[in-house]
């Protein structure tokens, strides 16, 4: 299938207390990769009234999103003929903390889910887009997935940091703070 060019709105890890981006145009819809204050969500949306997808990161609340927010951790959505999906939280061995899981278990996961053309997440990829530090390690099963579905766009956040790489035919691509990417 082939889709239609898209303007999105990407973020992650946004700190100001208010949107305050100036993006020079409209946009059609945008992804949220974790670690985004709820109430900046719900000023996106209020000043674009544009569809939002989103997983959570390892500071989000466990409280739901926003009415206007459309959670797509481990499932798909289309919106102009993209599908996207996710996968929200960060790999760790620590029994604590919300939205942090086992490799493994997310490698179990993810290798049942299907092919996306944008794959939203909040972890990094293994020794990709991941930092040597220990609370910034990349996800092998993530890489798997990538390696094995090649979806078309990779976006994560976590890292606080632009890095992009190619994994085969996917673009790989660690967003900090908000940024507008052309879909093609």
């Amino acid at each position: 299938m082939v889709a239609l060019p898209s303007r999105v709105l990407v973020i992650a890890d946004y700190d100001k207390p208010h949107f305050e981006e100036h993006l020079g145009g409209g946009i059609d819809f945008v992804v949220s990769l974790g670690d985004v204050p709820f109430h900046i969500l719900q000023e996106i949306y209020d000043l674009f009234l544009r569809p939002i997808y989103a997983v959570k990161g390892n500071h989000d609340p466990t409280t739901p999103f926003p009415g206007c927010v459309e959670d797509v951790h481990r499932k798909i959505v289309q919106h102009r003929k993209w599908v996207i999906g996710g996968y929200q939280g960060i790999p760790s061995d620590k029994p604590e903390g919300a939205y942090q899981w086992d490799d493994d278990q997310a490698g179990f996961e993810l290798n049942h889910f299907p092919y996306v053309d944008v794959f939203i997440t909040h972890a990094p990829v293994y020794h990709l887009t991941d930092k040597s530090d220990y609370a910034h390690q990349g996800s092998q099963a993530l890489r798997r997935y990538i390696e094995d579905k090649q979806p078309r766009y990779v976006y994560h956040g976590h890292v606080q940091s632009e890095i992009g790489a190619m994994v085969g035919e996917s673009a790989v691509v660690s967003v900090f703070g908000a940024k507008v990417v052309i879909l093609r």
